[in-house]
C-alpha cells in the first residue's frame, strides 16, 4: 500500500493523569461539535428530495411493470448517498468522529464519491481506500470533492488496508461492509423501501412483486427485507433451484402474497456461492475460493464474503453474465434514455431472465417489478461511454444485446 503522511497524533493523557476539569473542558467542545455537525447532517436530510420512480414502457413483459428508482438524482450522484448519510449520523453519534482527524473507507468509487461530498460539508478530511484498476472517471470525482485516494493491488485486503491507514493516522475507518446493514434507518417511510412503496401506491401501480439488488455490501438487500418484513409485505416462499451458473430451473410460481428480495451478482464474485450454501446447507460460508478474475462491474460483487452480507436477506439469487450485464446497461441508456452504470444493467438483466422463464412456464407476468439506478455512466466513461471500447467488445455484447431486444420488443 503506498506510504501516505499524517500529521502526528496529538497527545492524549492516560485518564487517571487528567483533572476532572481538563476533561470536562475537553468533552464539552467535542460534544459541541458533534452536535453541530448531526444538525448540518439533519439539514442535509432535509433538504434531500424524493428520488423519481421511472417506468420503462416495455412490450414483451405482457403485464409486468418494470420499475426504476433512479437514485442517480441524490447530490453526489449515486445509491449510496443515503448509506454516506447513515454511515457519517452512527458514527457521530458513537462518538468516532473527531475534528481534524481524517474519514477514512474502504470503496471500489460510489461510496467513497459520496462521502467525499458529505466529509466536503463537514469539514473533514476524507481518505478512499480502493482496488486498483477502479474506474478512473470516479477516482476524479472522489478527488473532485476534496478526497484523497490510496489504491492497492489486492482488493481482499481492501479492509485490512483501509484500518491500518485509520490506526497510522489516528482518523476512523467508517467500515461500511461492517455496518451498511446496521446504519440505515430501514423502518422509516423515508427509507429507500419506504420511498419505493409510497410511490407505487400514489400512482395506483400494481403491488411490488419483486427487488432486484446486487450486493455490494449487503445494506440495501438488508433494508429492503427487513422494511418489508416490517409491513408484512415480504414473502416467505423459498428460492428458485438453479441447474447452471445463469440458468434456473426451478418454480417460479410460489404460495401466499408479497414482495421477493431477488440478488444478482457479477461472474467474479462471491456471494452467489454464499446464496447458493446457505440456501442448501442454512449456514453462512464464508471461506470461499477467490474469483479467478477481477471484477469489471463496480459496486457490485465481491471476492471475499464481507460482514454486512447475509443470504438470509435473499430470496434467491442470480448470477449475470458480465457482458449480460454490460450489454443491459447500454440498452437502458440507448432505448430508455437512462445512463447508468454495469450494476444497474446487472439487475436489469436479472429481472429480465426471470420475466422470460416465468414466461415460458405459461405463468402470468404481472405486478411491479423493481430495480435502482444506481449511479451513472459518466462514472464509466473510459469503459462503457468509450466507442473505442464498445467497438472493441462488439462480438462479446453483440449477442446478449439482442436477447434483450427480443425481450423488450
Amino acid at each position: 500500500m503506498p506510504t501516505t503522511a499524517f500529521p502526528p497524533r496529538s497527545p492524549c493523557a492516560p485518564s487517571s493523569l487528567a483533572t476532572p476539569s481538563e476533561g470536562l473542558l475537553h468533552r464539552a467542545p467535542l460534544e459541541a461539535w458533534r452536535q453541530e455537525c448531526l444538525a448540518q447532517l439533519a439539514a442535509l436530510k432535509a433538504a434531500t428530495p424524493v428520488t423519481p420512480l421511472r417506468e420503462l414502457a416495455l412490450c414483451g413483459p405482457g403485464e409486468a411493470r418494470v420499475l426504476i428508482k433512479d437514485e442517480r438524482a441524490h447530490a453526489s450522484g449515486s445509491l449510496k448517498h443515503r448509506l454516506a448519510m447513515a454511515l457519517f449520523e452512527q458514527a457521530l453519534k458513537q462518538g468516532w468522529l473527531s475534528p481534524g482527524r481524517p474519514v477514512i473507507d474502504a470503496s471500489s468509487g460510489s461510496t467513497a464519491v459520496s462521502e467525499a461530498w458529505l466529509a466536503r460539508r463537514l469539514g473533514l478530511e476524507f481518505i478512499a481506500v480502493v482496488p486498483k484498476g477502479t474506474a478512473c472517471d470516479k477516482l476524479k470525482a472522489i478527488r473532485d470533492e476534496g478526497g484523497r485516494v490510496v489504491e492497492i493491488e489486492n482488493a481482499v485486503h481492501l479492509c485490512q488496508s483501509a484500518q491500518a491507514l485509520a490506526e497510522d493516522s489516528g482518523g476512523h475507518f467508517l467500515n461500511q461492509f461492517q455496518h451498511a446493514a446496521t446504519a440505515s434507518d430501514w423502518q422509516s417511510e423515508t427509507s429507500l423501501p419506504g420511498e419505493c412503496l409510497a410511490q407505487i401506491a400514489e400512482r395506483e401501480l400494481p403491488e411490488l412483486e419483486a427487488v432486484f439488488l446486487g450486493a455490494g455490501t449487503g445494506g440495501s438487500a438488508a433494508t429492503f427485507a427487513r422494511h418489508l418484513r416490517h409491513k408484512g409485505l415480504l414473502r416467505h416462499s423459498g428460492p428458485l433451484h438453479h441447474t447452471g451458473p445463469f440458468h434456473h430451473s426451478g418454480p417460479l410460481h410460489h404460495r401466499g402474497h408479497g414482495a421477493r428480495v431477488i440478488g444478482v451478482d457479477p461472474e467474479h464474485s462471491v456471494y452467489h456461492a454464499c446464496w447458493q450454501h446457505h440456501h442448501t446447507h442454512g449456514t453462512r460460508m464464508t471461506s470461499l475460493p477467490a474469483p479467478q478474475a477481477p471484477n469489471p462491474i463496480e459496486g457490485i460483487g465481491r471476492p471475499c464474503v464481507l460482514e454486512a452480507f447475509d443470504p438470509a436477506h435473499f430470496d434467491d439469487y442470480r448470477r449475470i453474465a458480465d457482458a449480460r450485464s454490460q450489454a443491459a446497461a447500454l440498452w437502458l441508456a440507448e432505448h430508455a434514455g437512462l445512463a447508468v452504470g454495469p450494476s444497474t444493467g446487472t439487475a436489469f438483466a436479472g429481472l429480465l431472465e426471470t420475466l422470460e422463464l416465468k414466461h415460458a412456464r405459461g405463468e402470468a407476468l404481472t405486478g411491479s417489478w423493481l430495480l435502482l439506478a444506481c449511479d451513472h455512466a459518466s462514472r464509466y466513461a473510459s469503459t462503457l461511454g468509450d466507442p473505442v471500447w464498445r467497438a472493441e467488445h462488439q462480438s462479446r455484447l453483440a449477442p446478449h444485446r439482442a436477447w434483450i431486444e427480443r425481450l423488450t420488443a
